[in-house]
């Protein structure tokens, strides 16, 4: 098969049928979702109790509970068989011609993604673009992803569709995307916006803890790529990885701050609210 998409699911309840109903609606057809139970929760069992099943669904387990989203994809991937890999949070959804759009791309480059939305789930608002009103393809170094504010959410052809690296549970996405720059040179962008990440009070990335745990884990990070393994990229790439995540420490130490002043903010609105360049 053309696709597969992993799908970590903990506490998903409330928004894995949106998910996979914006799945079920893509124009391309070809393709398997792997649901990975990070909860040890029965999610099939759980939608075939509203009528939604599809053959294309596999459901898998961590055999865990919150064992962490890098660990769910690690376990999903090995249980992927399509050509190209990609990602699909419980709680985001796809928007109908995504897979139509970026797999040949990703074929012809290695991976491709799109300029996704930050949308607020409360109110269904868009606050920004992850790179912002963009009107051609771009094609992404280190330094260019590293000043983005939004996650990218690649199809990825299986031969660099690396697993996750252990113990990395915080922007876990920045450091996968860094290593798949690492590999292929550039990430290819289209300007459309082809998949909508949901912006959701009291997730991991919009707790109220998360600014705590950023900047750890950004400390964390730049220690590695000045004097630790360097995530395994070139090692002309360090130094750019290193500033690039020194700035993104910085600008959650200033949301934090932010926060601290009006406790109604998250990253993303903060971000959002925000002169933009």
């Amino acid at each position: 098969m053309l696709v597969s998409l992993v799908i970590p699911a903990c506490d998903a309840q409330p928004t894995l049928a949106r998910a996979l109903r914006s799945l079920l609606a893509q124009t391309c057809g070809d393709w398997e979702a792997v649901i990975v139970s990070d909860d040890l929760f029965d999610y099939a069992g759980f939608l075939a109790q509203d009528g939604l099943s599809d053959p294309r669904w596999r459901f898998v387990s961590t055999g865990r509970v919150r064992s962490g989203c890098h660990r769910a994809r690690n376990v999903g991937l090995a249980a992927t068989r399509g050509a190209l890999i990609g990602a699909l949070d419980a709680d985001d959804l796809l928007h109908p011609g995504h897979l139509a759009r970026l797999a040949p791309l990703a074929l012809r480059h290695g991976a491709a993604a799109d300029n996704l939305a930050l949308v607020l789930e409360q109110s269904g608002a868009t606050l920004y673009r992850a790179m912002g009103e963009q009107t051609a393809p771009a094609e992404l170094g280190v330094a260019e992803l590293l000043a983005l504010t939004a996650p990218l959410v690649p199809l990825v052809r299986r031969d660099h569709a690396a697993a996750r690296l252990d113990g990395i549970e915080y922007a876990e996405d920045v450091i996968a995307n860094l290593r798949l720059i690492g590999a292929l040179g550039r990430l290819h962008v289209v300007p459309e916006t082809l998949y909508e990440y949901r912006v959701l009070p009291g997730s991991l990335a919009h707790g109220d803890r998360s600014a705590e745990a950023f900047d750890a884990a950004y400390a964390d990070y730049i220690e590695r790529l000045r004097q630790g393994d360097g995530f395994g990229l070139p090692a002309a790439l360090w130094p750019v990885a290193a500033q690039g995540l020194a700035d993104k420490r910085a600008l959650n130490q200033a949301f934090a701050a932010a926060a601290l002043a009006d406790a109604r903010l998250n990253f993303q609105t903060f971000v959002a609210g925000r002169p933009r360049p």
